[in-house]
């Protein structure tokens, strides 16, 4: 990949907070690269990021914010939207389109379905269809993604956590970092610590305060098994503390389901890069990294995996170069790359 020289002005919107949200290492990196980036957090009251001064935010209505996109973005050259949005914010995606212009690309890191059913995916495909009829190109993460969106281009994920060194590794704890819904497999999970009880099983991440379903199911899970935690949600800083607290991770995925098929997890990045073992079901994304990472077909097969990595009977898969490969560097050059193409011979784009 060469690195892109013309200079973009960059919008990067999202419906995440920044805190948490995967796509602001994108945005600091095309800065990084030269480029002139805006880091929108677009909600009720929407935020906006000049990433030349990071520490300001302007916070704006909606009247003012569509008013300061207008006069700030209308009729510039070079001009990138990516839109990170989900299907949050369908009609919004297509007005800006209209009172500024630019290239827009649609950011389809996941089957943005997500799974639902009835009126909410009737109303989830019409918003879909809406961004994709309102955008120039397409990117996906999960490689499986291209056969929902043919016409779409590779782009993947991945983390800003560094090699991190454990020079006492506790291979006992079990690292499950996750977004705590019904992509993981809670059956797997507590037959795993079931058969593994001098094991602890940790679950790092976020439950929607929403999914009082999925709540109950953590709630069942740790009551009926003592060496079940489930240790709350994390922000992107915390991740080098928790990473380095761990030398194995477990990624229970839910097999043979269209929420995890088209999945590009990003614990697999951020465990890989800090030079972790990382264990997954066999979802295709887990399968798609070949022997970086182990899979496992059933849940007897975690207990003896883990106590012969620790005791160097089996061979550990992550030789810890991962980080040289899976930054957002690489795929901050990548955007650029598939967007100059796209632009390529459009007046005034960088080609």
């Amino acid at each position: 990949m060469k690195e892109n020289k013309g200079r973009w002005t960059i919008v990067l919107l999202t419906c995440r907070d920044p805190a948490k949200d995967f796509r602001l290492p994108l945005a600091e990196e095309l800065h990084l690269l030269g480029h002139k980036v805006f880091y929108i957090f677009l909600k009720r009251r929407p935020v906006v990021i000049d990433m030349d001064n990071s520490q300001e935010k302007r916070v704006f209505s909606i009247p003012k914010f569509l008013r300061f996109m207008r006069h700030n973005f209308r009729a510039r050259k070079s001009l990138l939207f990516v839109n990170s949005t989900n299907l949050v914010f369908p009609a919004m995606s297509r007005m800006l389109r209209m009172l500024c212009g630019g290239l827009w690309c649609l950011d389809m890191h996941d089957d943005l379905l997500y799974g639902r059913a009835g009126l909410a995916r009737l109303k989830a495909q019409i918003a879909q269809t809406i961004l994709l009829g309102g955008s120039d190109v397409v990117v996906h993460a999960a490689p499986t993604l291209k056969r929902l969106f043919p016409m779409s281009r590779h782009l993947g994920n991945a983390s800003t956590v560094t090699a991190i060194e454990r020079s006492s590794p506790d291979w006992k704890k079990i690292l499950i970092l996750a977004s705590v819904d019904e992509r993981l497999d809670f059956d797997f999970l507590g037959a795993a610590a079931k058969a593994n009880p001098e094991l602890r099983f940790e679950i790092r991440g976020h439950i929607s305060k929403d999914d009082s379903k999925v709540k109950k199911k953590v709630d069942d899970l740790t009551a009926a098994h003592t060496n079940i935690d489930y240790l709350g949600p994390y922000v992107n800083s915390e991740l080098p503390t928790i990473l380095g607290a761990y030398a194995v991770t477990l990624a229970p995925y839910v097999v043979g389901s269209p929420l995890t098929d088209y999945i590009d997890p990003l614990r697999f990045y951020h465990c890989l890069n800090s030079g972790m073992e990382v264990i997954s079901t066999g979802i295709p994304k887990a399968r798609d990294f070949g022997n970086v990472l182990h899979c496992v077909g059933d849940y007897a097969e975690v207990g003896p995996l883990v106590h012969g990595l620790a005791e160097g009977t089996i061979a550990r898969r992550n030789s810890g170069s991962t980080a040289s490969v899976y930054n957002w560097k690489n795929r901050a050059i990548k955007l650029l790359d598939i967007v100059s193409g796209e632009a390529s011979g459009a007046e005034g784009l960088p080609a």
